[in-house]
C-alpha cells in the first residue's frame, strides 16, 4: 500500500450529477391518477435543477437568500402562510417550510460558485491534485492548476465511499464538528498531510469561535472583523446553532467531496435543535461568519506553485535512501499567510549544530543507536511511544487528528462549557496552524538532513567523533504497508513539525488552564491498528494490553510526543527540542487573540471591555483577555532534559538567542 505522504497528488474529479432542468409550466388540474399533491406542487413551483435559484433568473446570488428571508418576515408577520407544504419556491431543501435552513443552502451555494473554496488547500477540478513536490526537480502543485470561476475545488479524494457519519452526537458543536473532522481529513487522501490539516482545523474552529461570540452578545472579541450589522443585530440567537452553521459553510468549502456524509450529519445534528427564531437566527449568523473566514483564507498562499531541486552537498537534505520515489512535501508552506502571528521569520530558530561539531556528533550517535529498526538499546516502551505519536500512514489524518483527541479528552474530563471549548479550540488550532507554517519555514530555511542520510553518508560529514553506516535503516513511521521500509517523512529534518505543532498544543493547554499539572489518558488509532494485528505487535517487539497512553503533565506529553521521533529514528533530538520550544512560544503568543465568551446567563462576571469573567476553575483567573492566568516563566520545562548535560545545554543555546518567551 503506497504510503500516506505519497498519495497527495493522486485525485479524482468529478462533479455531482444533476437533474435536467424543467420547464416550469402550469397545468390544469385533473381529476384522474394524479400524482400526491406534494409532488404535483414541486413539478409546479420548486425548482429541481437548481433549488438554490429561487426567483428563476438562471443564477444563485444573494437575492435568493434575501427572497426567502424576506418570506419568512412575511410569515412572521402574519401576512403569508407559514407551512403550505413541500414546492413552494422559497422551500430550497422541499422539507414544506420556509426556514433559515432554505436561505443557508443559497448561501452555502453561492460560496462554492464563486470559488470559496479555492485557496483553501483544496484541488481544483481541471487539473488534478499534484503533490507539492515530485522528487528531482519538484514542483508544488498543491491545490494548483486551472483556477478558473468554472472549476470546483474537489476537496480531495475520498478514500473510501462512506457517505454518512456514525459520530456520536454530544450536544456541544465544538466537540461534534471536531470529531467531524478528524472523520472528513481521515477520508480524504489530499488533506493526508499536516499542512491543510492544520489549516483546515483552524479555520473550522475560528468560525465556531466567532459565531459563538457574536451569538453570545461579544461580538469584541471575534477573531476576524465583521460588519456591523452582523455583530449588532438585536434579538436572541442559538450559539449551537451558529456554531454548527459556521462549521457547515466551512467544512463544506474545504471538502466538497464529502458533501453528502456532511449533509448527513448536518442533518443529524439539525435535528437536536428547536425549530424556533434563536435557531433560525443562529443559523443565518453562522452562514455569514463561515463565509467571511472563507474568504479571509482564500489567497492565503496555500495554492502556490514552488519548485524544489534537491543538493548533493553534505548537510544538506536529500531524497530517502531507502524510499528515493517518495516525494517532497511543502516547499512552499513556510510563505502560507499565519493566522495570528504577524511574521514566521520572527520565530524562526538559530541553525541547528554544525554537522562537523560535538553536539551534532552526540545526537547523530543517539539516534543512530536509538532509532535503529535492529536497535538493541530502544526499549518495548520507546517502541510504543514512537508508534502511539505517529499518525504518518494513510486514513488516520495526520497528527493533527491525535491532537484533536486530546483536546477532547481534557475538555471533557475538565468540565468544560461549551463557550470554553470554542475557545480552547480555536485558541489551540490557531498556534498549531501556525505553527506549522513556522516549522515550515524552518526546514526548507534549512534543509538540513534527516538522519538516514546523516548516518548512511557519515563517513563524509568532516566530524571525527561519527562514523557512516552504509546499510542504517532507521525503524521508520508505520505506514501500513509493505513497499515502504524505514519510512521517513519526506522534507527536511530540522525542526521536527511533531514537536513543534505539540509545542503549540500543549503550550496553549499550559496557558488556558493555568497549570502544567493536568493528567489524562488518551487512545491512539496506531496502536489500534497493532491490537488488531498480533503479528505485526511480535514484530514491533510488543505485547499490548490496550491503545492508551497516560500522562501526568501537559509538559510529559510534549516531551514524548517531539522524543517519539527520535525512537523511530527520523529525527535528531535538537530537532524535536527546538521544534517544543518554538511550539510553545506561538501558543503564548496566540493566547492573547482569544477570549472565553460570556452568555446572558452565565453566573460569571459581565466582560468588561474585551476582558474574561472570572471562571470559578482559575482559568482565565487574571482577567487578562487570552492570558487565561498563566505566567508562562513559572511553567514546569519538562522537556528539557538534565542541565548536566551539557551538550543539551549547547543545543538550547541555539535556540536561546531568538527566543521570544
Amino acid at each position: 500500500m503506497p504510503l500516506s505522504w505519497n498519495r497527495w497528488g493522486k485525485t479524482s474529479k468529478s462533479a455531482r450529477s444533476r437533474k435536467q432542468r424543467r420547464q416550469s409550466t402550469r397545468r390544469k388540474l385533473q381529476s384522474e391518477n394524479l400524482e400526491t399533491r406534494n409532488l404535483l406542487a414541486a413539478n409546479l413551483f420548486h425548482n429541481e435543477a437548481m433549488p438554490e435559484d429561487v426567483n428563476e433568473d438562471d443564477q444563485v446570488t444573494a437575492l435568493d437568500a434575501l427572497t426567502i428571508i424576506n418570506r419568512m418576515n412575511r410569515e412572521q408577520a402574519g401576512e403569508a402562510a407559514g407551512d403550505v407544504g413541500r414546492g413552494q419556491m422559497t422551500d430550497v431543501n422541499n422539507d414544506g417550510r420556509n426556514s433559515a435552513l432554505d436561505a443557508l443552502m443559497v448561501i452555502n451555494r453561492l460560496n462554492r460558485d464563486q470559488g470559496g473554496s479555492r485557496g483553501s488547500g483544496s484541488p481544483d477540478v481541471g487539473s488534478g491534485n499534484q503533490d507539492q513536490t515530485d522528487s528531482g526537480t519538484n514542483v508544488d502543485e498543491s491545490d494548483a492548476g486551472d483556477t478558473t470561476d468554472d472549476d470546483q475545488s474537489t476537496g480531495g479524494t475520498t478514500t473510501d465511499d462512506q457517505t454518512d457519519s456514525a459520530i456520536e452526537l454530544t450536544g456541544d458543536a465544538v466537540l461534534d464538528w471536531n470529531n467531524l473532522f478528524n472523520e472528513l481529513t481521515s477520508n480524504s487522501e489530499d488533506y493526508q498531510n499536516p499542512g491543510y490539516a492544520s489549516r483546515a482545523m483552524a479555520m473550522l474552529n475560528v468560525a465556531i469561535y466567532d459565531s459563538v461570540a457574536i451569538a453570545s452578545g461579544d461580538s469584541e472579541i471575534t477573531f476576524y472583523d465583521y460588519d456591523s450589522s452582523l455583530t449588532n443585530s438585536s434579538g436572541d440567537v442559538s450559539s449551537q446553532a451558529a456554531a454548527s452553521s459556521a462549521a457547515y459553510s466551512v467544512l463544506s468549502s474545504l471538502y466538497p467531496d464529502q458533501q453528502e456524509t456532511i449533509d448527513s450529519f448536518y442533518s443529524d445534528v439539525l435535528a437536536t435543535y428547536s425549530q424556533d427564531s434563536e435557531t433560525e437566527a443562529g443559523l443565518i449568523l453562522g452562514a455569514e461568519v463561515g463565509s467571511t473566514v472563507i474568504a479571509n483564507r482564500a489567497d492565503d498562499g496555500s495554492d502556490a506553485i514552488v519548485e524544489y531541486t534537491y543538493t548533493d552537498e553534505v548537510g544538506s537534505f536529500q531524497s530517502d535512501p531507502l524510499n528515493p520515489d517518495v516525494p517532497v512535501w511543502g516547499p512552499g508552506w513556510g510563505d502560507v499567510e499565519t493566522f495570528a502571528i504577524s511574521d514566521a521569520d520572527a520565530f524562526t530558530p538559530e541553525s541547528p549544530p554544525d554537522s562537523t561539531s560535538e553536539e551534532y556528533a552526540a545526537s547523530y550517535n543517539e539516534v543512530k543507536e536509538l532509532g535503529a529498526v535492529d536497535s538493541t538499546t530502544r526499549t518495548a516502551d520507546q517502541t510504543e511511544a514512537g508508534i502511539f505519536w505517529a499518525f504518518d500512514r494513510e486514513g488516520l489524518g495526520t497528527p493533527l487528528a491525535l491532537f484533536n483527541d486530546i483536546l477532547e479528552t481534557v475538555a471533557v474530563q475538565e468540565g468544560n462549557t461549551f463557550e470554553e471549548n470554542a475557545a480552547l479550540f480555536a485558541q489551540a488550532s490557531v498556534a498549531m496552524a501556525d505553527a506549522g507554517v513556522v516549522a515550515w519555514t524552518t526546514k526548507f530555511g534549512e534543509e538540513f538532513w534527516r538522519p538516514v542520510t546523516a548516518i548512511q553518508e557519515g563517513d563524509a560529514d568532516g566530524n571525527t567523533l561519527t562514523e557512516g553506516d552504509a546499510d542504517w535503516t532507521a525503524l521508520g513511521a508505520p505506514d501500513g504497508g509493505d513497499d515502504i521500509v524505514g519510512f521517513t517523512p519526506q522534507f527536511p529534518t530540522y525542526i521536527s513539525g511533531h514537536a513543534t505543532f505539540g509545542g503549540a498544543l500543549f503550550g496553549t493547554l499550559q496557558e488556558f488552564y493555568g497549570t502544567d499539572d493536568i493528567s489524562f489518558t488518551v487512545a491512539s488509532e496506531e496502536l489500534e491498528i497493532l491490537l488488531d494485528d498480533p503479528d505485526l505487535q511480535e514484530a514491533y517487539g510488543l505485547d499490548l494490553d490496550d491503545a492508551e497512553r497516560t500522562f501526568d503533565s501537559f509538559s510529559e506529553a510534549m516531551a514524548e510526543n517531539g522524543r517519539s521521533r527520535v525512537y523511530l529514528g527520523i529525527h535528531f533530538d535538537f530537532d524535536d527540542l527546538v521544534g517544543q520550544e518554538v511550539g510553545q512560544s506561538i501558543a503564548a503568543s496566540v493566547a492573547s487573540e482569544f477570549a472565553v465568551a460570556t452568555p446572558d446567563d452565565s453566573s460569571g462576571e459581565e466582560i468588561d471591555d474585551g476582558k474574561l469573567a472570572t471562571m470559578d476553575n482559575g482559568r482565565n483567573s487574571d482577567g487578562n483577555r487570552g492570558n487565561n492566568g498563566n505566567d508562562s516563566s513559572s511553567r514546569d520545562d519538562m522537556n528539557r532534559r538534565s542541565d548536566e548535560d551539557e551538550r543539551l545545554a549547547a543545543i538550547d543555546q541555539v535556540f536561546s538567542q531568538n527566543r521570544l518567551i
